[in-house]
């Protein structure tokens, strides 16, 4: 399922609506894996009331729902997928939370750190940040192209691309032969969000088929 365009919902860049609004318009532009990023957020019952509206959304589109961090709410909603990262439980004592059935996700910041989180049973791995991008904020590596290239190569799970990810770049980090592409802000900020969704997909799809 890790593969194509890999929609993150997070509003910190288009607060002026909820995340399930913003998810409901990455739906309907035709995502297929959206993952539900509230970090550091105070309040766990907001967390929980935004997921439970994007769950149910499963009724009107088939997607796969990944929960950025909150490992135990995962388990409790039942959702697709629990991505963490190295602030976060190790994949192994996430794995054993939330048991064989559902899918783990692990940000990295380098190869050497992705590489533990495969051997640990995680079933994709990102890595960034690509390009210079807020979302990481300061003090985060910029990986570049290379590096990129580099963590292709040398990890068997499917991986992800994130960080700084836009039109003009696209199809240089697609050309590395990552699985997926994740995206906050170049979809968030889109003047249409669902338009800009659909046009990221047929994209991704268009120069995948091309690099593979």
């Amino acid at each position: 399922m890790t593969q194509g365009l890999y929609a993150i919902c997070d509003i910190s860049f288009s607060s002026h609506k909820s995340q399930h609004e913003l998810a409901q318009q990455l739906l309907a532009g035709g995502a297929k894996i959206l993952q539900l990023r509230m970090k550091n957020a105070k309040d766990l019952n907001r967390v929980r009331e935004q997921a439970q509206k994007i769950l149910e959304e499963k009724k009107n589109y088939n997607f796969c729902f990944v929960l950025n961090d909150y490992v135990e709410l995962a388990l409790e909603l039942g959702v697709d997928g629990i991505h963490v990262g190295e602030n976060d439980l190790p994949v192994s004592e996430v794995r054993k939370i939330v048991g064989p059935q559902m899918l783990i996700g692990y940000s990295s910041h380098s190869i050497e750190e992705a590489k533990q989180a495969e051997a640990e049973g995680a079933d994709y791995v990102a890595l960034g940040a690509i390009f210079p991008t807020a979302t990481k904020g300061p003090g985060r590596p910029v990986q570049g192209l290379e590096k990129l290239k580099e963590f292709v190569a040398q990890i068997s799970i499917p991986k992800v691309a994130i960080g700084g990810i836009t039109w003009d770049n696209l199809e240089g980090v697609l050309n590395t032969g990552v699985d997926a592409i994740a995206m906050i802000t170049a979809l968030s900020k889109a003047e249409d969000v669902s338009k800009a969704t659909e046009l990221y997909i047929k994209k991704i799809a268009t120069l995948s088929a091309r690099y593979r």
